[in-house]
């Protein structure tokens, strides 16, 4: 048998029994122009991205889409490296246009996601400590990277207290907010029930203390 193929049907495997004890919906293959379905966006959309898994529904109030996604990614130098994501993308309640943010996991391949730092050149590391100090915990464990005119509104949504459990129970977990959807990705071989299940719990936690903060900044 086919390494590649066997390694598929593992992950195809994993992802149905996380479908099914979730209560997501999920349709396989989904082809990125068909209309039926919503795109997965965030840093690894692309116009040769293959979703090989797409898992939809709703999970604690909030609109939740997971897809197994793979594509090839120009690296530093020209070489062309295939790369795998899993994704879960959580529609955020807030009206409040929250800053574009990427929380990356450090001691990690960050040439994954080389596609941010191409479309947004702006995004630059945040350089922590405006209001309060953050955990060593979460400053040797991740790096914050947006746009340098927004790091007091940034720090203020990612503060000490909500970096401090990011920290302990993220990574090596990658985390993007864009156009108010959080993003969590993973580069895990193999995908496993742990991980999915790690990826939603976090992400439905993460994307309430998004809500919570916008609405008090509102106030």
């Amino acid at each position: 048998m086919n390494l590649n193929f066997f390694k598929n049907s593992l992950r195809k495997r994993e992802i149905a029994k996380f479908a099914a004890k979730s209560g997501l919906l999920s349709f396989g293959f989904v082809d990125q122009n068909s209309d039926e379905h919503k795109i997965v966006r965030g840093l690894t959309v692309s116009d040769t991205h293959h979703d090989s898994s797409y898992l939809i529904g709703s999970v604690s109030g909030y609109d939740v889409t997971i897809v197994d996604r793979s594509d090839n990614v120009h690296m530093p130098g020209g070489k062309i490296d295939k790369c795998n994501w899993q994704i879960l993308a959580v529609d955020l309640h807030t009206d409040y246009r929250i800053p574009h943010f990427l929380i990356s996991a450090n001691n990690h391949d960050i040439r994954a996601y080389s596609a941010l730092f191409t479309s947004f050149p702006n995004m630059k590391e945040e350089q922590l400590g405006i209001f309060e100090q953050y955990s060593q915990e979460f400053t040797t464990r991740f790096t914050i990277f947006a746009r340098p005119a927004k790091s007091a509104e940034i720090q203020q949504f990612l503060n000490a207290d909500i970096t401090r459990t990011i920290g302990a129970h993220f990574w090596p977990l990658t985390v993007e907010q864009h156009d108010n959807v959080l993003y969590i990705y993973a580069t895990k071989e193999p995908v496993s029930l742990g991980l999915l299940n790690t990826m939603l719990e976090n992400g439905i936690w993460l994307a309430g203390q998004l809500d919570t903060t916008s609405h008090q900044i509102k106030e």
